[in-house]
């Protein structure tokens, strides 16, 4: 059995902050680098207590720390105190700084043999809180691509001219990511743990679906695309990549999935107005641009309100585990949607046939 002798205790006197020093070399600081305000002790072992000792034991570990009357009555009582419940500062406030070496010795000497445990005070992220940290983290990190990305990069341009086969595949692929949209779309609208946030969704849902896609259909109708043939078309792997994604995510994360939902509007919305005018400045037939337009403006009037943002009002809280997993899914979703509108570049603008038909394989 290891034993310690402790200093005699003295008389009260004014509290001061007399931890954190003596912490600073142990392993108790170590574990978690906060700040000793939040840092919350609690025993990981039993105290048997004596006339001259305490004694803590663990898994046949005992550990004794010499006492005498007046000082075992205190550490009783300090003892008593560290569970869980209090911080370090807490503590100090309830003893005498005349005794910091007796408090000083006794918690060194825990926190050294792995017999205190930090519990720290519970960070509670509400949904919307947690949902502007995503919201930035993928602004932040689509800035840092959008230079190497030529397609996003030339439609934002009010100058640059999409190549025609450029601005044709466009339109093809996000026909092929509407027709798998009810994929990733329908677990949402069973969403279990809020009845609002399944009204949000079938909202959009059925205003947003039939109609984009007759619009996108009249828009590649007026080029000789007919629905049959993109029927026999396959998409680009990216494009099957982002929709996969998103079925994934909708079926085993749905929280994060109805966190993606605000930003793919938004982005959807900003490119399709930008789209119709690289298609005016191509001088495209009106046969097509019109859809297009008509497109761009529905998209402005049906969303005018963030739809994830609406949703993650519903949800309560999110624990720190989940929050940080969502953050770490944010980097590979911004990945898929920038690969997305690469391949789409990288493509069609060096394609000699618009259609990749599966029945020329």
């Amino acid at each position: 059995m290891s034993k310690y002798t402790l200093p005699p205790l003295q008389e009260d006197s004014t509290v001061t902050s007399v931890l954190e020093p003596e912490l600073s070399q142990g392993k108790f600081q170590d574990k978690k680098p906060q700040q000793p305000s939040v840092l919350r002790p609690k025993l990981a072992c039993k105290v048997n207590y004596y006339q001259d000792q305490l004694i803590f034991s663990q898994d046949g570990r005992d550990f004794a720390f010499q006492v005498n009357s007046q000082s075992g009555k205190i550490l009783k009582k300090f003892i008593s105190l560290m569970d869980g419940t209090k911080s370090l500062t807490e503590l100090q406030q309830m003893f005498s700084a005349n005794n910091s070496e007796l408090f000083n010795t006794i918690v060194r000497h825990l926190d050294e043999h792995n017999l205190l445990d930090d519990v720290a005070q519970v960070r509670v992220n509400s949904g919307i809180d947690t949902l502007l940290e995503l919201e930035d983290l993928t602004t932040e990190l689509l800035n840092q691509q959008v230079d190497e990305n030529l397609f996003l990069k030339s439609i934002k341009s009010e100058t640059s001219q999409l190549p025609i086969n450029v601005v044709y595949g466009f339109l093809i692929e996000h026909y092929h990511f509407i027709t798998q949209q009810c994929c990733f779309d329908s677990p949402g609208l069973s969403f279990q743990s809020s009845t609002k946030v399944r009204q949000l969704l079938n909202e959009r849902y059925t205003q947003e679906y039939r109609q984009d896609q007759e619009l996108v259909m009249a828009a590649l109708n007026a080029i000789g695309i007919s629905r049959e043939q993109l029927a026999d078309t396959m998409p680009l792997p990216e494009t099957m990549g982002m929709c996969n994604a998103l079925t994934y995510w909708a079926n085993f994360e749905p929280l994060f999935f109805l966190s993606t939902l605000g930003f793919l509007a938004g982005q959807t919305r900003n490119n399709f107005e930008f789209y119709s005018k690289a298609c005016e400045r191509v001088e495209l037939d009106s046969g097509f641009i019109n859809p297009i337009r008509q497109l761009a403006n529905s998209k402005l009037k049906l969303e005018p309100e963030n739809l994830s943002r609406r949703i993650f009002q519903e949800i309560p809280h999110i624990d720190r585990q989940t929050k940080q997993r969502f953050r770490g899914q944010t980097y590979l979703f911004v990945e898929i949607y920038n690969n997305f509108y690469t391949a789409i570049w990288n493509h069609y603008s060096s394609a000699s046939h618009l259609l990749r038909r599966v029945s020329a394989i």
